[in-house]
């Protein structure tokens, strides 16, 4: 990581659950943070928690973002570029998970997934290669997606959501093929965790447990295991490219394997 150190990291999605715990790590390497979200208390919490500990550690920008805007995600861009130098990493973590069933869901919660978990983050890492191209930046594109890119679940309303991440398994493949052809040495690499013991992970329990039963997260990484796996992927040598890290709870598999009761069904197309 002291390839890293002094160089400035963006982190989408960055006041709670996966990026405060990508911002956390990044900064005890010595990586200086612009963190991105709509919860402004939430990043002035964070900032204040992480500043001025010490040279050794970078230093938390916040910055008030929703990257579904894109002019909002082109004006951070901007700043970094004219403040800072330039972005060295991009971690593209902001995501939403909507139950919504293909049966009889709203087009606006498919909108919402497709804006925020495809359009943004595609937004987002076109914005980071033009930054870090102006600026002759050798840097790295970390899209932090999902096991849920990887299978189809078996999680009832859930479908759309597999979709995006999907989309996002090959616009990563495709950010690749096309840094390549333009003979960048722009690193794009993919991180897919199978379930992360996060408020949005117990929300989407909560609707899908069965009847009368509570939420059990019994088999979950922690969202420190993911910021664990950012690491890594950023530390390897310019020569090397992690592609593509699948991670998940030990006894965990990428397909999940069950068959969701008909009540449960039922009360998920009454959402």
């Amino acid at each position: 990581m002291e390839q890293w150190k002094g160089k400035i990291a963006i982190v989408t999605g960055a006041s709670a659950g996966i990026g405060e715990a990508i911002v956390v790590k990044l900064v005890q390497y010595g990586v200086h943070v612009v963190a991105l979200a709509r919860r402004e208390v939430k990043l002035k919490e964070l900032a204040e928690s992480l500043n001025g500990k010490g040279n050794d550690y970078g230093k938390v920008h916040i910055k008030v973002c929703d990257v579904t805007d894109e002019q909002a995600v082109k004006n951070v861009f901007s700043w970094v570029d004219s403040t800072l130098g330039g972005v060295s990493i991009l971690i593209n973590n902001a995501g939403i998970l909507k139950v919504s069933s293909l049966l009889n869901g709203k087009l606006k919660d498919w909108q919402d997934m497709m804006n925020l978990n495809v359009m943004a983050l595609n937004v987002c890492s076109r914005e980071a290669f033009q930054s870090m191209t102006r600026n002759k930046i050798d840097g790295h594109i970390i899209q932090v997606s999902s096991t849920a890119g990887h299978n189809v679940t078996p999680y009832f309303s859930m479908k759309m959501y597999n979709a995006t991440k999907h989309a996002v398994r090959v616009l990563c493949e495709g950010l690749r093929h096309e840094i390549q052809l333009v003979g960048s040495k722009i690193k794009v690499s993919s991180i897919s965790p199978g379930a992360v013991s996060t408020d949005l992970l117990l929300n989407v329990l909560e609707h899908t447990k069965e009847p009368n039963s509570s939420v059990q997260l019994n088999n979950a990484l922690k969202t420190k295991d993911v910021a664990n796996a950012v690491i890594s992927t950023l530390a390897t040598p310019p020569s090397v490219l992690i592609a593509e890290i699948i991670m998940m709870a030990n006894g965990s598999t990428i397909q999940p394997h069950f068959q969701p009761s008909p009540a449960v069904v039922e009360n998920l197309l009454k959402l």
